[in-house]
This record gives structure tokens, sequence and C-alpha cells, in this order.
């Protein structure tokens, strides 16, 4: 198995094997991997093997957790056809029985790693795994909002296209629309307290806007639209419809003085582009009591729920090392 430094060209490669494989979560995304600055994409390599994908990379660690514990890469979960995960994890133990590195697999979905061998792999929860856990929705109730719990989001919806009949458009981003949305965005910002941004920080957020929006006029699977009220743009949300069939939103941000603004953007956006997907992925809540509050609102079918696997005894002997110095 030879690793290599990571480029933005492997995207193509990687969604070769993500379609035929039956991946709910984002990690394989490359905005999720170039974005957010955790992974260090400068320190990321890739290696093909086998028809499978492996990715590692060194952290960025900002916060005290269990990862910290890891003193060399991280790697990704194994990307591989639908069940073959375990043979891909057993490659991956391989190489590191045999070149020394530690093997320890983050983000891990919780039902591949019920797929591994428990006296060989040992599988733990991450830290505040709840707040990392990606929210899986049905696509035709996001977009039809039928029946009773979805009552308040049509009534919402409803008195957004009443008010602004005539004066809203909902449509595709364009370069032109850059400024308007950068301008959104810093309002936006505004209104957040430092309690609730602790997960990233105003600069971190524009990269992943900025990137979000050059992807999506640079690939045909990456949208951004956004929703103008005479002339003036509201708010904008983007996404990604993945290899594997399931539609990611990776931002939505809107300005709440436009009531409704938020269902509104929701359910226009995938009826716009994920009908049809097996799922819809609105990430995760990062443990934030409104952002929570916010996606349990749409009653979500399931979860991505992420785990860490390490080999068998491996805690103990890392425990045992610290002791030793």
């Amino acid at each position: 198995m030879q690793f290599r430094k990571i480029e933005e060209s492997d995207k193509k490669l990687i969604d070769e094997v993500l379609a035929k494989s039956d991946s709910t979560g984002s990690e394989y995304s490359m905005l999720y991997l170039r974005g957010w600055d955790f992974f260090d994409f400068g320190s990321m390599t890739i290696a093909f093997e086998s028809g499978y994908v492996f990715i590692r990379f060194r952290p960025n660690l900002m916060d005290e957790d269990e990862e910290s514990d890891s003193h060399g890469y991280i790697f990704l979960p194994p990307l591989a056809p639908i069940g073959e995960f375990a043979k891909a994890v057993g490659l991956l133990k391989e190489y590191c029985e045999e070149t020394g590195e530690e093997f320890y697999i983050s983000s891990c979905r919780k039902e591949d790693a019920e797929t591994l061998d428990p006296s060989v792999y040992e599988i733990a929860d991450k830290p505040d795994y709840r707040n990392y856990a990606e929210y899986l929705y049905n696509p035709s109730d996001l977009i039809e909002l039928k029946g009773k719990k979805y009552h308040a989001k049509r009534n919402f919806i409803s008195r957004f296209t009443n008010t602004y009949h005539g004066k809203y458009v909902f449509r595709t981003y364009t370069e032109a629309d850059r400024e308007g949305v950068c301008s959104l965005f810093g309002e936006w910002i505004k209104t957040k307290s430092f309690d609730e941004y602790h997960d990233a920080s105003e600069r971190q957020e524009k990269k992943v806007v900025k990137m979000a929006l050059e992807y999506s006029l640079r690939y045909d699977d990456f949208f951004a639209d956004v929703m103008e009220v005479d002339g003036k743009i509201i708010g904008f949300e983007t996404g990604e419809l993945t290899a594997s069939g399931v539609g990611i939103v990776h931002l939505e941000k809107g300005d709440v003085e436009y009531d409704g603004i938020y269902p509104t953007l929701c359910q226009m956006f995938a009826a716009k582009h994920f009908a049809g997907t097996r799922f819809i992925n609105r990430q995760e809540d990062m443990g934030l009591e409104g952002l929570r509050k916010s996606k349990e609102s749409y009653h979500p079918c399931g979860f991505v729920e992420k785990r860490i696997v390490r080999l068998v005894g491996a805690n103990a002997r890392e425990k045992a090392e610290k002791n030793a110095d």
C-alpha cells in the first residue's frame, strides 16, 4: 500500500469507489476534507489498494479529547464497495503491522464498525459522539412535508411565500452573487455569540463558504442557491449529491427578519436537488442546543453515528507506555 499526497483531482477516483458503496456520511466529501482545518489537508495522504480508498491525516487539535492520544496519523474509515468494509480494514491492519504505524480509525460508521471481529478490533464511542452524529432524512419528508408533524413547517413556508409573493426568487447561485452572499454571511456572523461559535471560527467558516460556492460552479454534483427578495439576497444554501446517492446539505444561512426563511430554503433546496436520493444528510449539530432543536424539528429517520476503531489492547499498551515514561 503506497500513500501519496492527496490532490483535489482525486475526487474522481474517490467517487468511483463511493458509487459502489452504501456510504451515508460526509467523510469523503472533498469540501469536508479540504474545508475544515481539523483535517489539515496539507498533511493528508491517500492510497488506492485492491479497489479500496484509504486516507490518513495529521489532525489540527484545538481541544483536548480522545483523539489527541493518537501520536501519528489518523485514518478515515476505508472506502469500500458494499459488503467489503471488513476486508478493507484488514488490509489497513496489515499495513500498520508492516510499517509500525498506529492503527487508529476515526469517524467509522456504526454499521460498518459492527461488521468487524470484536476479538481483533476495539470499538469505542468518540467523545461527545452524539454531538457529531449526522442527521439523515427521507427526501420525500423534507420535500412534501406531509402530516401533522410538519404542520408548523408548512405554515412558515406559506407565510413566507404569501408575504413575498411576486417579490421572492429562489435561483441558482452565480459568480455575480458573491458580494451579496458574503454580505449576508457577515450579518449572520454578527448574531453569533462566542459560545455558539466555539467549534468554528469566523475565518474557518468563511473559508468553507467560499469553497462551497466555488465548488458549485466547478462540479456538477455541488450546488448553491440563493433566495432574493426585491433583488436582495436574504438566504443561501449549498450542498452536494454524493456518488453513493446521498444529498448532503453543507451550509444554510438566512436573514431571520424574513419570517419562514429557513423552512423555505430547506424545502426548496431539497425539492430542486435531492428528489430521488437515498437520504438527505443535514450533518451534525455539534452539541449546540438551538441547532439540535432545529434539526430534530425536521424529524430525522436516522443518524450516521461515528465510532473509533483500534486494535484490541491498544489502549492498555499506550497507558503502560505512558506510565513507563
